[in-house]
C-alpha cells in the first residue's frame, strides 16, 4: 500500500513542519491539516511527527491519536499503530473510522479475530460503508471462512456492483476457496483497468497457480518480478494448491 512520494512536495512539507516546530502560534488544527498533507504524499515520518506535535499540544484529540495510528501504520510500525488506536477506541467506541483503522493494523499483523470484532462493531454503526466490508471480507478470508467473506464482498456489490475493490478481494477469495475459473475470470477483467497494481496482478497470478496454469502465472508475474522472485512465488503456489488439493483451508497469505 505504500504510495509514490513527490519529492518536492514531500520536501515542502517537510520545510513547513520544521516552522511549525520553531512557532508557539501554530495550533492543533493547523498542524493536523499540515500532517494530512503529508500523509496524503506518502510521507508518514512527517505526518508522524505532525501529529505528534498535536497530540502533545492537545491529549485529548482523537483526530491526533487517529492520524498518528495511519502514520505508524504507514511506516510499518504495527504495535504503535495499535497502541494509539486503541487508545482513540477507549475515547471514542462508537466511531467507525477508528474501529476500521484499527482493524487494518490488525489485519497485518494476523489479529483477523480481533480485527473482524472490531469491524462488526464499525459495520453495525455505518452498514453501507464499503471500506468496512470490504475489511471484513478480508477479515473473514483470512480465518478461512471463504463462503462469509464471499457474503460480505456481495454485500457491498449490491451497494456498488462495479467497486475495484470488493471485486478484486472476491475473486482472491474464490481463488482461495477452489473455485478457481470464477476468480480468474474476475480478476482477468480486474488486471486491464487503470487502477490495476501489482497488487492485483499478483492476485491473479496466485489463483492461476493454485489451480496450476503456471504458465500463465508466470506471464503475469514477469510484469512486476525478477525472474528468481517469480521461481519463488511459484514455490508457494504449489504450496498453497497442495493444501487446497488436501482439504486443508487457506487463510492468511505470506
Amino acid at each position: 500500500m505504500s504510495r509514490t512520494r513527490a519529492i518536492g512536495k514531500t520536501l515542502s512539507i517537510a520545510a513547513t513542519a520544521a516552522f511549525l516546530a520553531g512557532c508557539s502560534t501554530s495550533g492543533p488544527s493547523s498542524t493536523e491539516k499540515l500532517a494530512e498533507r503529508a500523509v496524503d504524499a506518502g510521507d508518514y515520518n512527517t505526518a508522524a511527527s505532525l501529529y505528534r506535535q498535536a497530540y502533545d499540544a492537545n491529549p485529548n484529540s482523537v483526530e491526533a491519536l487517529l492520524g498518528l495510528g495511519r502514520s505508524y501504520a504507514g511506516l510499518g510500525q504495527y504495535t504503535r499503530a495499535e497502541q494509539a488506536l486503541a487508545q482513540a477506541k477507549q475515547r471514542r467506541p462508537r466511531d467507525s473510522e477508528v474501529l476500521l483503522e484499527l482493524a487494518r493494523t490488525q489485519l497485518e499483523t494476523g489479529k483477523a479475530q480481533s480485527a473482524l470484532a472490531n469491524l462488526d462493531q464499525a459495520l453495525a454503526i455505518s452498514p453501507r460503508n464499503l471500506q468496512v466490508i470490504t475489511a471484513r471480507g478480508i477479515a473473514l478470508d483470512q480465518l478461512s471462512r471463504h463462503a462469509e467473506a464471499q457474503a460480505s464482498y456481495r454485500s457491498g456489490l449490491a451497494i456498488d456492483p462495479t467497486n475495484f475493490a470488493l471485486l478484486s478481494n472476491l475473486g482472491l477469495s474464490y481463488g482461495l476457496s477452489g473455485q478457481s475459473d470464477e476468480g480468474i475470470r474476475i480478476l482477468r477483467e480486474l488486471v486491464r483497468d487503470n487502477a490495476a497494481s501489482a497488487r492485483t496482478r499478483g492476485n491473479l497470478a496466485l489463483v492461476y497457480g493454485i489451480s496450476g496454469r503456471e504458465r500463465d502465472a508466470r506471464a503475469t508475474l514477469s510484469t512486476d518480478l525478477t525472474p528468481s522472485q517469480i521461481d519463488s512465488n511459484i514455490a508457494y503456489y504449489r504450496e498453497l494448491r497442495t493444501l487446497l488439493g488436501t482439504g486443508k483451508p487457506i487463510g492468511k497469505l505470506r
